[in-house]
């Protein structure tokens, strides 16, 4: 398995471990006498936190593949590489906080309210800017989300969608 396998393998990880941890967390505040739900949102940040770990770590190697195919942009890509460098230790932060707070809480036998309130701001700020760096990794290899794939024609004569049909159908020369 190289980088670039290794980079799309996990770079959903660090979103959907983020999205998936904030009801729990709040499902967690809410049932403070429960502190189980708050170790579970917690191994989901830490899941995360490695997740962007490694796809931060695996992406100069995908970079090295992607950046000579026709379409892709070296602005794109350093625009994402930018982006990864705020959000990955954000979300280590977080995990790292999570995991903190969880053994707190452990130890109480129920959830920390003040720590799990700062934990699920984390959260919320890590999802956030997890959702940014995936915006802009999607645009690097994904023509049809960057702004002007919609104007530009498609190779051989198809158009984008809603041009010349809801389809993008081939357009007629006779």
């Amino acid at each position: 398995m190289d980088a670039t396998h290794l980079h799309l393998l996990v770079n959903h990880l660090p979103i959907l471990g983020t999205f998936f941890a904030l009801p729990l967390l709040l499902l967690a505040l809410w049932r403070r006498a429960e502190p189980w739900l708050f170790v579970g949102a917690t191994l989901l940040l830490l899941a995360a936190a490695g997740g962007a770990v490694v796809a931060e770590e695996s992406g100069e190697g995908a970079e090295e593949t992607v950046e000579h195919l026709p379409g892709v942009s070296e602005a794109l890509i350093h625009e994402h590489e930018e982006r990864a460098e705020v959000a990955t230790p954000l979300a280590v932060v977080t995990g790292l906080a999570a995991l903190g707070v969880a053994v707190f809480s452990l130890k109480r036998r129920q959830t920390w309210l003040p720590g799990g309130a700062v934990v699920l701001l984390l959260t919320g700020a890590t999802a956030g800017a997890m959702a940014w760096v995936g915006q802009s990794g999607g645009l690097i290899r994904h023509t049809e989300l960057r702004d002007s794939a919609a104007a530009t024609p498609a190779p051989g004569g198809l158009t984008a969608p809603g041009e010349h049909g809801e389809r993008g159908e081939r357009e007629d020369d006779d």
